[in-house]
């Protein structure tokens, strides 16, 4: 079963600009969204100048109509959705003291509400697929304790839960949802967050992008659930 159809959310850097582009080698149509419109810009024109195909949407998910354009054109395409994959977030590194109710709901809405709004959105579209998957990238601070980290680590703790819950209520029509928990990734979001972090302990945004890729090829029916990744130097 040759994948056709993806949609990549925060497709504009990190992770998901590479997962995109990784995907268009492969030859699907990649349908780009981010908040940045310069930055899914530059992922579409590496994308085409290896003459690729893909669909620029800027649309920022923590607005319930975001993805409007998108469905719309979805739909006008009768496009048969193969994958989406949610990688946006935004770190947030600060004592719980110093954490405002502010923060939280922002932090929450970023990394988790978006991944919710996607999928409200864009789960229609995977039923006439071949082999659907729903991947949403969550991360290592959802499955052990960090200190500093309690607003994002409950946004991402939420994507495993949520994800979770989809896997079952969508077991029977067999569509895969696995989430995705890395440790520390070479990406922009990373050395923003914490510049000084040690190197030798991240892995690279193209080993996320090639395991998005081997979970969507598995055999339809396979499952994941959730999956730590990360470098064998990380505690």
């Amino acid at each position: 079963m040759t994948l056709q159809t993806a949609v990549v959310i925060g497709a504009g850097q990190g992770m998901g600009q590479t997962t995109a582009l990784l995907l268009a080698r492969h030859g699907l149509t990649v349908y780009l969204v981010g908040r940045t419109e310069a930055k899914l810009q530059t992922t579409a024109d590496a994308i085409r100048a290896a003459g690729g195909s893909c669909h620029v949407f800027p649309a920022d998910l923590t607005e319930e109509t975001a993805l409007d354009a998108l469905t719309a054109q979805l739909t006008a395409d009768q496009v048969a959705l193969d994958l989406l994959v949610h990688c946006a977030g935004e770190s947030f590194i600060k004592p719980i003291e110093d954490t405002t109710f502010a923060d939280f709901n922002r932090t929450i809405a970023i990394n988790l509400g978006t991944a919710i709004l996607a999928v409200t959105k864009l789960v229609g579209f995977v039923h006439t697929s071949a082999n659907p998957s729903l991947i949403l990238i969550s991360s290592k601070v959802a499955l052990r304790g960090y200190g500093g980290v309690a607003a994002y680590s409950a946004a991402k703790a939420g994507v495993v839960g949520f994800a979770r819950s989809l896997a079952v209520e969508l077991r029977p029509e067999r569509i895969r949802v696995a989430a995705l928990c890395p440790g520390p990734v070479d990406t922009p979001m990373r050395w923003s967050a914490t510049p000084d972090f040690a190197r030798d302990l991240v892995i690279s945004a193209e080993t996320i992008a090639e395991t998005i890729w081997h979970i969507a090829n598995l055999p339809r029916g396979t499952m994941t659930g959730e999956l730590l990744i990360q470098s064998e130097l990380y505690d």
